[in-house]
């Protein structure tokens, strides 16, 4: 009970921490898109895009084998923790600096793919170093989860997001520095928030010598997670490759925006993965596991496309309101990425049976070749119908590994999903996502949102099978149920 308890305090401090965090980035679009120009943005993004596969690299899942070896070693003290936690430090600045180095020098690589020669070499070295220093900070913060204080976690992230803002800020609107000023504000402000979150938990520092002899040991925990990690990286950000390959900057600006748009159903679907994950753990070893599964596949299927309707009408108004002039063409981005967001909440429920028999292992596999179709319907799509192939292609990718990863999880632990039904609430959802982005373009006309309206109604009333709806009505005091 005391472990029931203190999960439901600290998710709830998580969960208001982590939408604060992540939030801000987009609240922060209206200045965004009018210190920038598409351009600017795009080539934000794709310098973003690559630093986190450098982030990727230097995680090798460390941040995994910390969360391990910490409770592991917790019989034998303090001391044999704080060894633990010092070796992987030693490990990323070593390493991590290594990597940044090498990231480096491949610097005029990919600035003639990405950026047709119009960046310096700083630009990537500022960039790579940033998420050097956002590993270290990271860490920090992670930490604080292990030791069970959440508000330091949340005070570690949250000053970061918004250090990191006003430098942003700083530097580019009364230093002129432009892109560079963005990077610059992001690895400033990781690297002071890190110095600080070390500080903090200085009693977990045994740096009277380097931990070698722990290396191996943390290695062969991490590393296999390393190609899981970057099969998913892939899977996210293929469609930001492409777009910036075939179509430029400008372009990749505009989806980048229409994709901030989408982290309000991120942050929805964040926060049910936190809340359900223990709750489906559970359910995994209880005799109405099956049951519990099926309802709640039901339901929040039912709720996110209800959701996704919603967040497609809204989209040209909340592009318009919160964009300069420039990005407004970034609307229909938003109602079709945003099935990412849901698919990828969905993982959680469809790949139940992969959990309970200890399979992970499949996991790989599984996003291994999703990743690899996702690179194949980008190059098929992305040429012709830019953006809007993009974001088609990656929405696709995530279906199939939901698709996939559900039909191998069945075979380990049948759960009775209502197929039908959850297939009818997508194709709805789906169809009124295709009307309004192709034929319709954003009208906002009154059959959109009296087809709208219907739909979300429909769909939500058909989220609960027929006994949850008896005992609703019960409750409020209706004896019919339709």
């Amino acid at each position: 009970m005391s472990r029931l308890k203190q999960l439901t305090k600290d998710s709830v401090i998580y969960g208001i921490g982590g939408v604060l965090a992540k939030s801000l980035s987009f609240f922060l679009l209206p200045v965004y898109t009018r210190i920038f120009t598409p351009a600017d943005y795009g080539t934000i993004e794709m310098l973003t895009v690559l630093s986190s596969f450098v982030g990727a690299i230097l995680v090798m899942g460390m941040d995994s084998a910390q969360s391990m070896y910490f409770f592991k070693v917790k019989e034998e003290g303090r001391i044999a923790q704080a060894r633990i936690i010092s070796a992987i430090l030693q490990w990323r600045m070593i390493f991590g600096c290594g990597i940044v180095l090498l990231a480096t020098l491949t610097a005029p690589l990919l600035n003639a793919w990405f950026f047709d020669g119009q960046l310096g070499w700083e630009y990537f070295a500022i960039a790579f170093a940033g998420a050097l220093f956002a590993q270290v900070m990271s860490q920090s913060a992670e930490v604080m989860r292990l030791l069970y204080r959440p508000w330091g976690y949340i005070s570690i992230t949250l000053t970061q997001s918004i250090l990191a803002a006003g430098l942003v800020l700083i530097f580019v609107l009364l230093f002129d520095q432009g892109i560079q000023g963005f990077f610059l504000g992001a690895a400033i402000a990781s690297f002071v928030v890190a110095i600080v979150g070390w500080i903090r938990i200085r009693e977990y520092w045994q740096f009277d010598r380097i931990h070698w002899d722990l290396w191996p040991q943390l290695l062969r925990f991490g590393a296999p997670l390393v190609p899981a990690a970057l099969a998913i990286y892939f899977m996210s950000t293929a469609d930001r490759w492409f777009v910036q390959y075939y179509h430029g900057s400008e372009a990749l600006g505009i989806f980048a925006v229409g994709a901030k748009f989408t982290m309000l159903a991120v942050l929805v679907v964040t926060t049910f993965r936190q809340a359900w994950w223990p709750i489906a753990m559970d359910s995994m070893h209880s005799d109405d596991g099956p049951e519990t599964f099926r309802m709640i596949a039901r339901l929040y299927m039912g709720i996110a496309c209800a959701g996704i309707v919603i967040l497609t009408y809204l989209s040209p108004w909340l592009v318009q309101w919160l964009t300069g002039p420039e990005f407004h063409d970034a609307w229909p981005i938003v109602g079709i990425l945003a099935w990412q967001a849901v698919f990828y909440g969905f993982f959680l429920i469809a790949s139940a049976g992969i959990w309970k028999a200890e399979k992970t292992y499949l996991n790989l596999p599984l996003m291994g070749g999703c990743a690899i179709f996702g690179i194949i319907l980008n190059w098929l799509l992305v040429p012709t119908y830019g953006g809007e192939g993009a974001a088609l292609a990656t929405a696709i990718t995530y279906l199939v590994w939901v698709i996939a990863t559900l039909v191998v999880s069945q075979r380990y632990w049948k759960v009775p999903f209502q197929m039908r039904i959850m297939f009818l609430q997508m194709v709805l959802a789906m169809v009124y996502v295709a009307w309004f982005v192709l034929v319709s373009r954003g009208g906002a006309q009154w059959i959109d949102l009296i087809t709208g309206l219907v739909m979300i109604i429909f769909l939500l009333f058909f989220s609960v099978g027929l006994t949850e709806r008896k005992a609703l009505w019960a409750r409020l005091g209706l004896s019919r149920v339709t």
